[in-house]
């Protein structure tokens, strides 16, 4: 999966590169310009990729990954090219990717004649997170040198010691990740964080001292908008890999992990050591807490 969420983000980056490129060459050859400057295909995810080294011309196009893609005729719904050059495919033409490098040809000429062949390839992107997931564990990082009281670092656990009994309702909760819209450079959609067959959500309550069950140390403004009960909405960043999670107004970032078999969703917790000390337990789960994940696992597609 590392690989899958270091795609799109390293993609992105030969964006500005090959922009610049682009450039540079429409600069120094005027007249001879045959650069693809834009491409849309039917089911396009994100912006074409676009690569030149002298005559060799590249531009990689994401898709989602889907069963139903007809490789053999692939619509293309938009192309821009340098001023004055003229292409063999045009909008609304066909390419053809049913081939196992999964590539197309299209050929620019220049308006002085000069021509150059644009290979385009197909990449699938794997929204994995798409899904029911069951959640298996929630826990939390904290680190001592960042409140300044010790200089340990460990995780625990929602279900420990520390929490008690609150957080065990949320151990057989279900999240549930839908599909919306594609833009240009982010996917949208829904995501529906439901209780399990308990029908309660966990509480993130400490109960060791000086707290206690019947007065425990109330960390919910901290931790519990970051997946909320209920529905949500979410936008994904392509370049980035990073879901921003809303509900009323509220949003958290999330991002991906892998532990063992299982995937994390982790949720980078913003520096609260400015905040006052106010005793050993507050200053280590609230003040020295760095981040919460969930280990998740999934249940159905």
């Amino acid at each position: 999966m590392k690989n899958r969420l270091m795609t799109i983000a390293a993609a992105a980056l030969l964006v500005a590169t090959a922009a610049s490129c682009e450039k540079t060459i429409d600069q120094e050859l005027s007249g001879n310009e045959r650069t693809l400057l834009e491409l849309r295909i039917e089911g396009q995810m994100g912006k074409a990729i676009t690569e030149r080294d002298g005559d060799r011309a590249t531009a990689t196009v994401y898709i989602l990954d889907q069963d139903n893609y007809d490789y053999a005729h692939v619509p293309v719904t938009g192309i821009v090219l340098s001023k004055g050059a003229t292409s063999d495919v045009k909008e609304g033409d066909m390419l053809n990717f049913s081939n196992p490098e999964r590539r197309a040809r299209i050929r620019v000429t220049s308006a002085s004649g000069h021509v150059l062949d644009w290979w385009i390839y197909l990449e699938t992107y794997d929204p994995f997170y798409l899904g029911t997931w069951r959640i298996i564990d929630v826990k939390l990082a904290c680190d001592q040198r960042v409140s300044g009281v010790g200089d340990g670092s460990w995780t625990t656990q929602l279900s420990g010691s520390e929490f008690g009994d609150y957080g065990l309702p949320e151990y057989d909760d279900r999240v549930t990740i839908t599909l919306g819209e594609i833009t240009d450079n982010a996917l949208t959609g829904t995501l529906v964080h439901s209780a399990g067959e308990d029908g309660a959500y966990g509480n993130f309550y400490g109960v060791m001292a000086p707290y206690s069950v019947e007065s425990p140390l109330d960390m919910n403004p901290r931790l519990r908008h970051l997946l909320p009960p209920g529905e949500s909405q979410w936008t994904l960043d392509l370049t980035t890999n990073q879901m921003k999670i809303t509900q009323n107004n509220v949003t958290s970032t999330m991002i991906f992990g892998e532990e063992g078999d299982n995937t994390l969703f982790r949720f980078i917790l913003p520096d609260a050591s400015s905040e006052p000390s106010r005793d050993n337990f507050y200053d280590n789960m609230w003040r020295s807490s760095t981040e919460l994940f969930y280990v998740m696992y999934k249940i159905s597609e």
